[in-house]
């Protein structure tokens, strides 16, 4: 058993000790809390349903889907789960976390329900295919950790453009928010991330469409219009650019 705090409320618990690393998936009852604890390793943690309250000791921090948590060693934290419950897939290392960060990453998100599918199945390649997995989203939450306190405009302009990528606001519209230049802001944005703000925009909206693909029935069309393409055939060249498959045969290898 690893180092989570389970208690009788959990609804279950899948682990796997892949390499060095801890992997695991948690299901928690609807408003199950979890007394102020902390765990000896340190813990990379997407949710991939519900949501959690987490509160650490200078900050409190709402998880929704989708949302990454990382923790250092010794961290002490509260959680508190929400009316309908959560589940989270954790990963516990020795090392690689410096700081408590949270943000919403829908690539991690996706990595995190690959990671799931693979507790589930618990075959003799699992393991393998889930520590590849873990250090990948280990390697998300690290990039995507908060700049160093001169530039946190930059990881604000981040999470603005993470949390309304369907909408494509404009870079004038970001700058603005953050009380910067655009011009400044492009170049930052590019150097510090190696993408541009519309390269990072359209790479979200297709993993958020990825992530709909899986857990819904939604229909192309008007999925791809959610996700801010002119039309499905639009949406099908970007989708199969980015990850190298239709969105109809992603669905299906996902079924």
């Amino acid at each position: 058993m690893s180092s989570m705090a389970i208690d009788a409320g959990t609804l279950a618990h899948r682990e796997i000790r892949a390499g060095s690393l801890t992997v695991s998936r948690v299901d928690f009852r609807a408003g199950q809390q979890l007394a102020w604890h902390a765990h000896p390793r340190a813990v990379v943690a997407v949710v991939l349903e519900g949501n959690v309250r987490k509160r650490f000791s200078g900050e409190t921090a709402e998880a929704d889907v989708g949302t990454l948590i990382s923790m250092p060693p010794d961290e002490r934290h509260e959680d508190r789960f929400g009316h309908f419950g959560s589940s989270i897939v954790v990963v516990e290392s020795e090392n690689g976390v410096d700081a408590v960060s949270c943000f919403r990453e829908w690539q991690a998100l996706l990595i995190g329900l690959r990671i799931s599918r693979e507790l589930m199945l618990a075959d003799e390649f699992s393991a393998l295919a889930v520590e590849g997995l873990a250090l990948e989203l280990c390697a998300v939450a690290a990039r995507g950790s908060l700049p160093a306190p001169a530039e946190k405009w930059l990881h604000d302009a981040r999470l603005i453009l993470g949390e309304r990528c369907r909408e494509a606001p404009t870079a004038a519209e970001i700058a603005d928010a953050v009380g910067v230049h655009p011009a400044r802001l492009a170049r930052a944005f590019r150097a510090h991330y190696c993408e541009s703000l519309g390269e990072c925009a359209r790479r979200l909206r297709l993993e958020w469409a990825a992530e709909q693909l899986v857990r819904s029935d939604v229909g192309l069309v008007l999925l791809a219009v959610d996700a801010g393409f002119v039309d499905q055939s639009h949406f099908t060249r970007a989708f199969r650019n980015q990850f190298g498959i239709t969105p109809a045969r992603y669905r299906a290898a996902f079924r």
